[in-house]
């Protein structure tokens, strides 16, 4: 960023209302509060009480957010429509920018938000929208992921029940629960077609679901998956940064000379996916020679089974990026044209 900005507002989010901070870039120290409701007659007022304190939505302001998902929708919404300059950012990463923290409460939240969007403001990105019909995926596949939980919430308690030798109570219970299962089932299978349907309809994601599922091993809902949590991957600049979104990159831990932790992946990671392509992993050393063989060869050489199916997760997510940079489908010992 060329040049630094003037006016910093910070935005806790709740539920039902939300708090907002206003600090000057020259006193970062002093700061204005005032909270609001999550409605669209507060959104306009909070503009007025902006304006009240020489804040407007231009190119002098930046609004920065956590990500806390729906409950950011609307808000997030008035100040796109506005062009608002718009950084929502992952809690973790605020939270872990602050240091120590004992207690806290909504103002302070705000506050903190404000501060971390005015010291880390080179490292903005501003807000992009997701495609309309890619947030309407988005939500269907997380309805279905809690449908999902529904279902093995009722049945598996029932089965362990009946493992457990109480046959009798376990199919009494069984019986009971076996309506709302099969509705629940219904639906879900509803959502499933849904899903299919939207992709099918959008041209554009159709094409992109295609280039992913060319790849050996992965499936439609893996390639969906990845093209909603990574914004028709335009989310990351290089391989390696989807790899740790998705969880299959290891790092080490040394320190002097008595730390040496064997490398692990990080547990901040988008563990849907991390699941989605174990699945994939599991698939691919099955039906692609060349995984195949590089699995056999690692365990062949002793290398601990999770570690080289790991491995497998992490090729997967470099072919495809690779495909999905160059527009194109997945094609064995692909030899890519110098610029």
């Amino acid at each position: 960023m060329s040049k630094l900005l003037k006016n910093f507002v910070g935005i806790d989010i709740s539920k039902t209302y939300f708090d907002a901070v206003i600090i000057k870039g020259a006193f970062a120290e002093k700061n204005v509060h005032q909270q609001f409701s999550q409605t669209p007659a507060d959104f306009a007022k909070m503009r007025q009480w902006l304006r009240r304190h020489d804040v407007d939505f231009d190119d002098q302001t930046l609004f920065c957010m956590e990500d806390t998902g729906i409950y950011n929708y609307g808000l997030v919404n008035f100040l796109v429509t506005n062009k608002a300059q718009l950084w929502v950012e992952m809690a973790l990463r605020i939270k872990r920018a602050d240091g120590f923290e004992r207690g806290s409460d909504d103002k302070s939240a705000a506050f903190k938000i404000a501060t971390y969007a005015f010291r880390y403001q080179d490292r903005m990105q501003l807000w992009q929208a997701l495609d309309s019909n890619l947030l309407k995926i988005k939500n269907l596949i997380a309805q279905r992921d809690r449908i999902v939980k529904a279902i093995n919430q009722l049945e598996v308690p029932v089965n362990e029940l009946i493992a457990c030798g109480c046959k009798q109570e376990g199919k009494e219970l069984r019986q009971m629960q076996e309506p709302a299962i099969k509705q629940l089932k219904k639906t879900k299978q509803a959502i499933e077609k849904k899903i299919k349907d939207l992709v099918k309809e959008d041209q554009k994601i159709s094409d992109k679901v295609k280039q992913v599922q060319s790849i050996k091993g992965i499936g439609h809902v893996t390639a969906v998956a990845l093209l909603i949590y990574t914004k028709g991957f335009t989310s990351f600049q290089n391989a390696r940064q989807l790899a740790c979104y998705c969880g299959v990159v290891p790092f080490k831990k040394e320190s002097g000379t008595s730390v040496r932790s064997r490398p692990k992946v990080s547990h901040y990671a988008n563990k849907k996916l991390k699941w989605l392509l174990h699945m994939c992993a599991m698939s691919a050393i099955t039906c692609d020679n060349e995984l195949k063989a590089y699995y056999n060869r690692k365990i062949t050489e002793g290398k601990n089974k999770m570690s080289v199916i790991n491995a497998v997760r992490n090729k997967l997510v470099h072919r495809v990026f690779a495909i999905t940079r160059d527009e194109r489908q997945f094609v064995q010992d692909y030899q890519r044209k110098c610029a």
